[in-house]
């Protein structure tokens, strides 16, 4: 029981540096309820603004794909469809998200509508509606070790803690709100995709 209590004093200690989200996690995961955590991709994103270029990445993809199908598969100057990006792998460079998560699988989904302009050049305007989810499990199954507070405790005691039925794993889960975006679709570079919302709250 002397190692459950100095996570429970590394939980307040991490609270106390400004780590909270770190904190928070831990506490759940000592809580042993092993209860879904919801996550808040719009304010994650506020943290750590590289996020969102993450996103802004992984939807120009896929809608630079679409676009390129203008032409091939129709007669049409535009076309619409919808996407879901495949699961990418993103590490937090945000230290307290960091400790709160490590690394998260990330996608986005959404629907675009894109018109072929005429005139030198190829160019698209694109209308874009999408959404940008999260996930993660909560576990310790590394050779990591992390100090906070003082204390040093390695992935493999805070793993034990789970097998001995003193903590439970759970699942980190949560989408963005939907956005809209309507603009060209840039030759070079990503699209810059709306700021993220300041709450999470579906508009």
């Amino acid at each position: 029981m002397q190692f459950f209590d100095q996570m429970i004093f590394a939980t307040a200690a991490a609270d106390a540096a400004g780590l909270t989200n770190a904190a928070d996690h831990l506490e759940h995961y000592l809580a042993n309820t092993g209860t879904d955590w919801k996550l808040d991709p719009d304010r994650i994103m506020n943290d750590e603004p590289a996020l969102k270029v993450h996103f802004d990445n992984l939807i120009t993809v896929e809608v630079s794909n679409i676009a390129k199908r203008i032409g091939s598969i129709t007669t049409d100057q535009s076309i619409s469809a919808s996407f879901q990006a495949a699961w990418k792998e993103y590490i937090f460079a945000d230290r307290d998200w960091y400790l709160a998560i490590g690394a998260v699988e990330t996608t986005a989904c959404g629907a675009v509508k894109i018109e072929k302009l005429t005139g030198a050049g190829v160019q698209y305007r694109i209308e874009l509606d999408y959404q940008c989810h999260l996930y993660d499990r909560y576990n310790w199954d590394g050779d990591k070790q992390t100090e906070i507070g003082g204390v040093t405790w390695t992935d493999r005691e805070l793993g034990a803690l789970h097998t001995a039925g003193l903590a439970k794993e759970f699942d980190m889960i949560g989408s963005s709100t939907i956005k809209h975006y309507a603009g060209d679709l840039p030759s070079v570079g990503d699209l810059g995709l709306p700021a993220p919302s300041g709450t999470g709250t579906p508009r």
